[in-house]
C-alpha cells in the first residue's frame, strides 16, 4: 500500500455524531426541566453550530465550546442555574454515543493490518477518547489528536502538525486524510500536503477535487487493498 498512515476524522466519518447528539440533547433537555421538543433541539443545535464555526475559523479555542453553548442555551430559554454543572454532564452524555457508521469497524480492521490508523478530531477530549474505548476502535488507532488538547482546530495548519508529530513525522506523500468536511477534512489536510479521501454523495464542481471521492467507507478497501 502507498500510504503508511491513514488519518480519519471523527464524527459523520467514523461515528454516527447524529444519534449521539439526539441522545446526549433528549438527556440535558429533560434535566434541565425543559420539555423535549425539537423547536428546543434546533436552538442548542443552533448554538452549538456556530460555536465550533466560531471555533474553525480562530475566533474562539475549542475548550470554550463546552461551557458557552449550555450558558447560552440557558440565557435563551431563561433558566436562572449556574451552566458549569449541566455543561460537565453534558460531556458525558455525548461520551455514551458511540455508535459508529455502517461498515466503520470491518473497514479500519482490514486497514489496521497494511498501515497505522490514527484520528484528528474537531472535538473534546473527555467526549472523544471514551468513545473510541466504547466502539472497539481505541486498538485499532495508533495516535489520537482532539482539538481541545492542542488548542486549535481544523483547518488550522497547528493541529495537522501536532497529527504530524504524533504519528512520528512520516513523508507527507505517504499519508491520507479521509473526512466528510471539505473545509476542514480535504482542504486542511492537502494544504498540509496530504493525500485526502472525501466521503460524500457528490463533489461540487466548484471546489478543488480531493485525491479520491468515496460514496462509503467501505470504499477504501476496494480502493487501497484491492486494486
Amino acid at each position: 500500500m502507498k500510504y503508511h498512515w491513514i488519518v480519519f476524522d471523527a464524527d459523520d466519518t467514523l461515528f454516527d455524531f447524529g444519534a449521539a447528539e439526539h441522545h446526549a440533547i433528549g438527556r440535558l433537555l429533560t434535566g434541565i426541566g425543559l420539555a423535549d421538543t425539537q423547536e428546543h433541539r434546533d436552538l442548542y443545535t443552533g448554538i452549538n453550530r456556530h460555536l465550533w464555526q466560531e471555533m474553525e475559523r480562530g475566533a474562539i479555542r475549542p475548550e470554550a465550546i463546552k461551557l458557552m453553548r449550555i450558558r447560552r442555551l440557558f440565557d435563551e430559554v431563561g433558566i436562572d442555574e449556574a451552566a458549569e454543572p449541566w455543561a460537565e454532564r453534558f460531556l458525558d452524555f455525548l461520551a455514551e454515543g458511540s455508535t459508529l457508521l455502517p461498515g466503520t469497524l470491518t473497514t479500519l480492521q482490514r486497514l489496521a493490518q497494511r498501515a497505522q490508523l490514527a484520528v484528528l478530531t474537531n472535538g473534546l477530549t473527555r467526549v472523544q477518547r471514551p468513545r473510541l474505548e466504547h466502539s472497539g476502535l481505541a486498538p485499532l488507532i495508533s495516535a489520537l489528536v482532539v482539538s481541545e488538547d492542542v488548542g486549535v482546530g481544523k483547518p488550522d495548519p497547528r493541529i495537522f502538525e501536532a497529527m504530524n508529530l504524533a504519528m512520528g513525522s512520516p513523508a507527507r506523500d505517504r499519508v491520507l486524510m479521509v473526512g466528510d468536511r471539505y473545509e476542514t477534512d480535504i482542504q486542511g489536510g492537502r494544504n498540509f500536503g496530504w493525500d485526502t479521501a472525501w466521503l460524500t454523495p457528490s463533489v461540487p464542481a466548484d471546489v478543488e477535487p480531493p485525491t479520491r471521492h468515496l460514496h462509503r467507507i467501505e470504499s477504501l478497501t476496494d480502493w487501497l487493498l484491492d486494486a
